[in-house]
């Protein structure tokens, strides 16, 4: 009876301690922008995990700012591959703020930090997860 309440207990220790570790995955808030004028961020949601035909893995939606427009979309997760699609924004100029983050067509994580890149690969610039 004490294996199987030691059992138990170790069981319910490693799930709380597995919560508390950093967040995997695309979802969530990129970059401190989220309350913040002139600065870049990203907000993914989830929308579904993988679909009937295996195009993916992951997908949903984003939103989020440039620093001056507001961004919204879609998300895709392949493997590893983060894309981008149907990124539109508003239109407004904003005097002395890098629109960067309106060329996303696609990202790489690793741990926090999101390295987000244009159609032909390039890095336009780094998001950190917000906590």
């Amino acid at each position: 009876m004490k294996r199987l309440a030691a059992l138990a207990g170790s069981i319910f220790l490693a799930l709380t301690l597995s919560s508390c570790g950093s967040a995997t995955g695309p979802v969530g808030t990129w970059g401190q922008g989220y309350n913040t004028d002139k600065e870049p961020y990203f907000e993914l949601s989830l929308g579904a995990d993988s679909d009937s035909e295996g195009n993916f893995d992951q997908a949903g939606f984003v939103s989020g700012s440039d620093g001056c427009n507001r961004l919204s979309g879609q998300w895709f997760l392949v493997g590893d591959e983060l894309s981008f699609q149907q990124l539109s924004g508003t239109m407004m100029a904003c005097d002395g703020v890098d629109t960067w983050l309106s060329k996303a067509a696609g990202a790489d994580i690793d741990g926090d930090v999101m390295t987000v890149t244009d159609g032909a690969g390039q890095t336009l610039g780094k998001l950190d997860r917000r906590n």
